[in-house]
């Protein structure tokens, strides 16, 4: 009986890390393999799994974010001055996608 719990226990961490490693645009796969060798540090590194390159770009896309044109980095849609490299924006200009 304790070990259809065990097994059962394992399963979930691996479900949830697979969730959240699919959520910030990781492979649900190796979240879930993650979570199930590793169960609850499973579910904790599967917060690292992610395509942090997909996320910027989900942030540009809906307008969350631009991209300054001259440091790469990603800013506030109305920022006019970009807060790492000091770029003015053009109050006019659309955010660069």
């Amino acid at each position: 009986m304790a070990m259809i719990v065990f097994v059962i226990f394992w399963i979930i961490c691996g479900a949830v890390a697979a969730t959240i490693a699919s959520s910030k645009g990781g492979s649900a796969l190796i979240g879930f393999i993650v979570g199930v060798l590793l169960g609850p540090l499973g579910i904790i590194i599967a917060f690292f799994i992610g395509n942090e390159k997909a996320a910027a770009e989900a942030q540009i896309q809906s307008g969350d974010r631009k991209k300054c044109p001259r440091c790469a980095e990603l800013v506030q849609p109305d920022a006019l001055v970009c807060k790492h490299c000091g770029h003015e924006f053009d109050t006019k200009a659309t955010p660069i996608g």
